[in-house]
């Protein structure tokens, strides 16, 4: 006879399991009021085979899972620290908005909050429109520049774009000299419905922007950045 159970068999057996599980988490004073079942049970120790109690491996289950708690509770702190100091420089950065009062001050604001409280290597804001830059900057290009035109249709809705680098040609197009010392970039649409320009973010850091990243903060850059701009833009 074979000593193998039968598929019915096994299924008897896993429903056993089921319901004596079900029936200790449904009455977890089970060992309290049956001291003498509890007596005798031991469990495998997991490093090196020999048997412990009940109660210590219940203490090592719950200490190890202390630590994962501890941890994601470190991990939303450091969340919650890094979002509150994105919220005071996004304050400062629409208060800077708000105060300017022309297109050069709104520009000049822009660069300068951008680089000096986000630490960032590269700064470019590119629009449709036919203004002559000012002090070399390339803020307005021509509305026929058909390497603006691909940028934008890139975008999805106001989704900023954020990963590495590009070819060549475009990482110049958008960062002028400093393209070469670029490793990571955040491309951020100006307009809602359809972009009319992009704000460039450039990092010597390749870690800085990525893919996965949240673009939340970034969007909103973008949408009070353009909204000061259409101010004054006439």
């Amino acid at each position: 006879m074979s000593q193998k159970l039968t598929n019915e068999e096994q299924d008897k057996e896993l429903s056993w399991e089921e319901a004596v599980s079900r029936y200790l988490e449904d009455n977890p004073d089970y060992f309290l009021r049956h001291p003498e079942s509890l007596a005798k049970l031991t469990l495998a120790h997991d490093v090196d085979g020999h048997a412990v109690s009940l109660i210590e491996r219940q203490v090592q289950v719950l200490r190890e899972q202390n630590l994962t708690l501890q941890r994601q509770l470190r991990e939303l702190v450091s969340v919650a620290r890094e979002n509150d100091v994105l919220g005071s420089r996004l304050h400062r950065f629409a208060l800077a908005m708000i105060e300017s009062r022309s297109m050069d001050e709104v520009f000049d604001s822009a660069y300068e909050l951008l680089r000096q409280e986000f630490k960032l290597d590269s700064v470019t804001i590119l629009l449709k429109g036919d203004r002559d830059t000012a002090g070399g900057r390339r803020e307005f290009v021509n509305g026929r520049d058909k390497k603006l035109d691909s940028v934008l249709k890139q975008f999805s809705g106001s989704k900023p774009i954020c990963g590495g680098k590009y070819n060549e040609s475009l990482m110049r197009y958008l960062f002028g000299e400093q393209a070469a010392e670029i490793r990571s970039s955040a491309l951020i649409p100006l307009g809602l419905k359809t972009p009319e320009g992009v704000l460039c973010l450039g990092s010597r850091d390749p870690h800085r922007f990525h893919p996965g990243m949240g673009t939340v903060y970034l969007t909103k850059f973008g949408e009070m950045l353009m909204t000061c701009i259409a101010r004054h833009h006439i």
